[in-house]
């Protein structure tokens, strides 16, 4: 749709923009919560850059396991062409690669500055569907995760894109997905809102993201899937992190209910 727009005279990939502005967005959105979550702003502001450059790297992580089988088969090419091979480096994230390493980057965090690892996560977590809200659009503008072939008015065609078919209509995946992102980001944040055992709002937003995914995954159309039993790498994490998820939120409600309970026999 607009891969790049021009600021000031320079031209800027409407992806990266996109991300950095909701990297924005959610650091001012935690910072806000400041007073109702307890942490620090400056740890938050830390965190959440921490939790960025983990993201980058998970999520290219992933992506090039993904493509890995072409990566061997064209190993010689890729050494023949360095150029190449150092494009790979550019384009070319998975979203589940980052919200590992981005888990990841803010546990070194709090191991680093001695703080504890889930009240610091829980405070940033409602935050991270705000981020990714504008990185799908980002993607829409950049053509790249692109849906299935879907007729016109809501198929659409994307003419500059670099990454997506030109001469097909596209069901515009990115900007559901964005959708779905923010009313999961309102719905964490009235979850945050409450009090809750630390824990419990980060395995609601697994649950709750890894079933849109995984049903979203049907509509995707793009390349390097990385389907396996036919499910796509993404479902299968989603599986996963789904599992996870369930397990993290009811844990928490246990043991609140155990809590309760002692405080009840107090009384």
């Amino acid at each position: 749709m607009l891969p790049k727009v021009k600021v000031f005279g320079t031209e800027v990939a409407m992806y990266g923009l996109m991300i950095l502005t909701g990297l924005a967005a959610g650091i001012v959105a935690a910072v806000a919560r400041s007073k109702t979550t307890g942490q620090r702003k400056d740890d938050l502001i830390f965190a959440s850059i921490y939790g960025a450059m983990g993201a980058a790297v998970g999520a290219k992580i992933l992506y090039l396991i993904t493509i890995l089988p072409e990566i061997i088969g064209n190993l010689d090419y890729l050494i023949g062409h360095p150029d190449e091979a150092y494009a790979l480096l550019g384009g070319g994230f998975v979203f589940y690669g980052g919200l590992i390493g981005g888990v990841a980057a803010i546990m070194l965090y709090c191991r680093q500055y001695k703080l504890r690892f889930f009240p610091l996560m829980e405070a940033l977590i409602p935050s991270v569907p705000l981020v990714h809200a504008f990185g799908r659009i980002g993607c829409f503008f950049a053509g790249c995760c692109y849906g299935i072939v879907f007729p016109p008015p809501i198929g659409l065609y994307f003419h500059k894109s670099p990454v997506a078919p030109h001469d097909v209509p596209l069901f515009p995946v990115q900007l559901l997905e964005a959708a779905l992102n923010l009313i999961i980001f309102a719905v964490l944040l009235y979850v945050a809102g409450k009090r809750r055992r630390p824990g419990f709002v980060l395995g609601f937003y697994l649950v709750m993201y890894t079933i849109a995914r995984f049903m979203l995954e049907y509509l995707r159309y793009d390349e390097h899937r990385g389907v396996y039993s036919g499910l796509s790498t993404s479902q299968w994490i989603s599986v996963v992190l789904f599992a996870a998820g369930l397990i993290l939120a009811a844990f928490s409600v246990h043991v609140n209910s155990e809590n309760d309970n002692q405080s009840t026999i107090r009384k």
